[in-house]
């Protein structure tokens, strides 16, 4: 494999239509990552974070690219590193599965469309006990969830993500008891990630702060997007609600 340079990230965009959100944040350098590819043909890809996440794109790779791919899983693994492999499509399962020889284990996910039409007649919560807020150092330094190291994984560090990302919380006086915050973020999409205290929920805080995040988006020309477990039935509850419907099966792939 090649690694492709920074100046052809615009390329790797027009050859992927669809793709999960933290590629497009390495594609935008939001985050940090590399791209790697077949040839200087650009047929078959790898994209890689700094925090462990992959995903292998294009045309079905030759013998060698999947051999690649296995050393970049072995490394991975032999230095203790986090490796997640997403998968577009059946295809790529398969020859994934051959190679990988029941060294990593296969989780299904669901991604969701969202639906505009669908959001904007939704009938919002008005629960005007609580205030939204939007996420600061102070804040992250007393989170319910999404500390420092959330933010070192997903974005590199606190203040990438201060300066790129968006997130809103929920306090009850001075304890923070909802959370959502942009897991990834590139020019174009947002994947939400959301938290609630336990003792608070069954209040609509989730769909609150979410919809504070929602409408954010919206301000800002940029699409949010929602993804989850299959068998995560909370949240592909609550994502219904919101407007994200029509969801989509994939596969991603965690070493064992």
């Amino acid at each position: 494999m090649i690694t492709v340079p920074k100046e052809h990230f615009n390329l790797m965009k027009k050859k992927i239509e669809e793709a999960p959100t933290f590629v497009f944040s390495l594609l935008d350098s939001t985050i940090k990552g590399t791209v790697l590819a077949d040839s200087t043909n650009y047929k078959s890809f790898l994209f890689q974070t700094d925090s462990g996440l992959y995903y292998v794109a294009g045309q079905l790779p030759d013998e060698l690219f999947l051999k690649n791919l296995v050393s970049v899983f072995e490394a991975s693994v032999n230095k203790g590193k986090r490796f997640t492999l997403f998968s577009p499509t059946p295809a790529w399962n398969q020859a994934i599965e051959n190679h990988f020889d029941k060294r990593v284990r296969k989780i299904q996910r669901y991604a969701f469309y969202f639906d505009l039409i669908t959001y904007k007649n939704r009938k919002r919560n008005e629960i005007n006990e609580y205030n939204v807020i939007k996420i600061n150092q102070y804040l992250i330094e007393h989170c319910l969830e999404f500390d420092k190291k959330y933010y070192d994984e997903y974005w590199g560090s606190v203040g990438n993500f201060l300066g790129n990302g968006i997130g809103f919380c929920v306090k009850d006086k001075e304890k923070i008891i909802s959370e959502v915050v942009s897991i990834f973020k590139s020019n174009n999409y947002a994947e939400i990630d959301i938290t609630t205290d336990l003792s608070y929920r069954g209040k609509g805080l989730a769909s609150i702060v979410a919809e504070k995040f929602i409408d954010y988006c919206l301000s800002e020309n940029i699409q949010p997007r929602w993804d989850c477990d299959v068998d995560n039935s909370a949240s592909i509850n609550l994502g219904s609600k919101l407007g994200f419907i029509n969801p989509i099966k994939y596969s991603i792939y965690t070493k064992l």
